[in-house]
């Protein structure tokens, strides 16, 4: 089985940043196709951030259910629209933080439980890059403090298929969007909210 992923953030608060990680071209084209379970999904994802989260003593997140709607309005639009991996607008979102993650199979499924896991642990992945003795926002990281931003206490996740054409080939994609509030990678407060193992 063929599979990559693309995962994308964008950081708000008094201070705005993008990063960019690409594992894989960025889609041509999408449109929507299968279904995800978003119950497990959710679950799934709440899950693999508040065991992350422990491990950075901020306390566990709890669902959203505003948050909830506009993560999966942009994992809709994404799966149906050919912009890529491209960011919600802050109004969009309400001012919450928002990851981004695509996963690109030719399996003409993916589990849910996994799909929340995987978005969630692909992010986590870059606290090996972070420097806790310099506690600053870096695009190499940026997935990382949001999911363990302390002071972001409420979550909203969203999951939509779709079809993308990368490179001649075609794809089936998942789309996942998280969505945080209050939103974290705030410049300044990096000390007090992403804390040592």
């Amino acid at each position: 089985m063929n599979k990559f992923f693309s995962i994308l953030t964008l950081t708000t608060g008094t201070a705005l940043a993008m990063g960019l990680i690409v594992k894989a071209p960025i889609p041509l084209r999408a449109l929507a196709q299968t279904s995800i379970d978003s119950t497990t999904f959710l679950s799934n994802a709440l899950s693999a951030h508040n065991t992350y989260r422990v491990k950075h003593h901020s306390p566990n997140m709890t669902i959203s259910e505003s948050l909830n709607s506009t993560a999966q309005a942009w994992a809709q639009h994404l799966a149906t629209s050919n912009v890529g991996l491209q960011h919600s607008s802050r109004s969009q979102r309400n001012n919450a933080g928002e990851n981004l993650f695509v996963y690109y199979t030719t399996a003409p499924s993916f589990n849910s439980a996994d799909l929340g896991k995987s978005a969630v642990k692909s992010w986590y992945d870059e606290s090996s890059l972070y420097n806790y003795a310099n506690p600053v926002f870096s695009s190499a990281t940026g997935h990382f403090t949001q999911v363990v931003w302390k002071n972001s206490t409420q979550l909203g996740c969203g999951a939509a298929p779709g079809k993308a054409t990368v490179n001649g080939r075609n794809f089936n994609a998942f789309y996942v969007v998280c969505h945080y509030a209050p939103a974290g990678n705030v410049q300044g407060q990096f000390a007090s909210n992403v804390l040592t193992p």
